[in-house]
């Protein structure tokens, strides 16, 4: 694809957002929902961020996805009273930039949403360029009151060490510790040890990529609380998620005055 195609892209901002939800176990509904970009141009969308990379337009593309994910989301916020979180997916060498935060707050200036609504998921998959940026910025959303998650924990080695040192709200366990957890022993006793753990340290622990009821009903016995998954719930689009967050108020209303 030209590099005159992928500007053309990011300047018309030919992308949207579905959104898939994270479920409680417990109460059996969504605590919020991931922001995830989609694009007739690219079935995966990490390849349109690459290709952004190379024409050095990376972090451009990174916030004009979250403005209209945080837009777009404001929506729903503002037609059914939600305080449901939204996540929003960054890069590391983006959260990194010394004009993220300000950007970020000119964008939440714009809306009805507030900080604590607001989790970045911190995406592991390149190496942090400036360390001290990533950190100093991570600890000034965080006393912002942004919230923090970090992304495919067990995935690669760099996330466990994440987590100690920079103190998330949510941990996000990897996919592969969903698929067949019912029938692997080890993966239950590596999802408990992460589980402990955040229970020990006041974190919120998501599983992810949750796809078949065996592995559903084992994640809970073991200590799951949030999970995000096929089997509960795809991405789907802002006009589906609207309709879903209306009917599930009106449910709401109807209960509380029977």
């Amino acid at each position: 694809m030209s590099i005159a195609k992928i500007n053309d892209l990011i300047d018309n901002e030919k992308f949207e957002h579905h959104f898939q939800a994270l479920y409680d176990l417990y109460t059996l509904t969504p605590i919020g929902y991931e922001a995830l970009l989609r694009t007739d141009l690219f079935k995966n969308p990490e390849i349109l961020f690459e290709k952004a990379s190379h024409t050095n337009r990376f972090f451009e593309l990174e916030m004009r996805s979250i403005k209209k994910a945080l837009q777009a989301y404001n929506t729903i916020n503002q037609r059914t009273y939600n305080n449901k979180k939204i996540l929003i997916n960054v890069f590391p060498n983006n959260l990194a930039d010394p004009e993220f935060l300000g950007q970020l707050n000119n964008i939440i200036g714009g809306t009805n949403l507030s900080a604590n609504q607001i989790i970045i998921e911190i995406n592991e998959s390149e190496i942090i360029q400036n360390v001290h940026y990533f950190r100093t910025t991570v600890k000034k959303l965080k006393s912002e009151g942004y919230l923090i998650a970090i992304d495919d924990v067990g995935k690669g080695v760099s996330s466990l060490q994440a987590i100690v040192e920079l103190r998330p709200d949510f941990v996000k366990m990897d996919r592969y510790f969903a698929k067949h957890l019912a029938k692997s022993s080890r993966k239950q006793e590596m999802v408990k040890s992460i589980v402990t753990y955040c229970l020990n340290t006041n974190t919120k622990f998501v599983l992810e990529g949750v796809e078949i009821l065996e592995d559903l009903e084992m994640a809970k016995s073991i200590g799951v609380s949030i999970v995000q998954g096929f089997l509960l719930a795809r991405p789907e689009p802002l006009e589906v998620i609207k309709k879903f967050e209306m009917d599930d108020r009106e449910d709401d209303h109807f209960t509380a005055n029977k």
